[in-house]
């Protein structure tokens, strides 16, 4: 039963945001991890676990009768778990994001409480298209938190605004390429993504868009903002696998070999743009 529940938190997801904001956390910090800077990361991991946790819970019990069909075997649909046990537990984990938070300060409190909000809330409007900006704007959520934890260095102001638009738009366009191959069984579920409201020429040029602006916002992230010539090294390897992979979609979009090969390359740039930004601070620096 206890591993049912275990599951449907999805523990990788949930212990990567945790570490995100582990992350985030060092290199506003410089990489220093004194006593303070502990407490912050231990605070801010168990929020990132938690929050995404909860929203897991979420994703599943709004699930549950598409599940039914789609996928009997999860815990809910197949019994080996309940609707209200899932419901306790997401009370108890979006609580523990916010209660942790008492300790560091209301402004962190405020950011766990807007980020939550987003992450629970979007899948309750999934059948709206702009539910898939909510999605990109929850992925911002471990650097701005550290960074508010961090006291807001003003000198790192513009590389976390730039960085922070860069996962933004990287995000978008994943989404967008995961609604186009997804486009048939969206619209059978009643959800209603931005390829469905726009239309498949329209979403190709959205990609096109992000292809373009997600790399370069990157770029001009380290330039800008005084980040390692590591940091630029990885952001530019980074941004060549995700804006190649992308145009293939746009030349290829009925091909769902190639959306698929798309889809996993596009992740994986963009696991390698976050390495690029936990290593931003290292070595010698770029600036203008």
């Amino acid at each position: 039963m206890v591993i049912s529940y275990f599951k449907m938190i999805r523990p990788l997801n949930s212990f990567m945001s945790g570490l995100g904001v582990v992350f985030s956390l060092l290199v506003f910090n410089s990489y220093r991890l004194d006593q303070h800077v502990l407490l912050l990361a231990v605070l801010g991991f168990a929020t990132g676990f938690t929050a995404t946790a909860a929203s897991m819970l979420v994703n599943d019990i709004v699930d549950v009768e598409v599940d039914r069909v789609n996928k009997p075997w999860k815990p809910l649909p197949s019994g080996q778990a309940s609707v209200k046990a899932a419901w306790l537990l997401t009370l108890a984990f979006s609580a523990t994001s916010i209660i942790v938070n008492i300790i560091a300060g209301p402004s962190l409190v405020l950011v766990t409480i807007v980020y939550l909000t987003m992450g629970l809330l979007y899948n309750f409007l999934r059948k709206h298209w702009w539910s898939q900006f909510m999605v990109s704007t929850s992925t911002t959520g471990p650097i701005v938190y550290g960074y508010v934890a961090s006291g807001l260095p003003r000198e790192a102001l513009g590389f976390t605004i730039l960085f922070t638009l860069t996962i933004f738009i990287v995000n978008t366009g994943r989404e967008v390429l995961k609604a186009v191959q997804d486009i048939e069984g969206d619209k059978a579920l009643g959800y209603e993504t931005i390829p469905l409201k726009t239309g498949i020429p329209a979403a190709i040029k959205i990609l096109k868009a992000c292809s373009i602006l997600g790399p370069l916002t990157g770029v001009l992230a380290g330039v800008l903002g005084g980040a390692s010539i590591l940091y630029l090294t990885l952001i530019l390897i980074a941004g060549y696998l995700y804006s190649s992979s992308l145009f293939k979609t746009c030349r290829n979009p009925g091909d769902k070999q190639v959306l698929e090969d798309s889809r996993r390359n596009t992740l994986k740039a963009m696991l390698l743009g976050l390495v690029a930004f936990w290593t931003s601070r290292i070595g010698f620096t770029i600036s203008f």
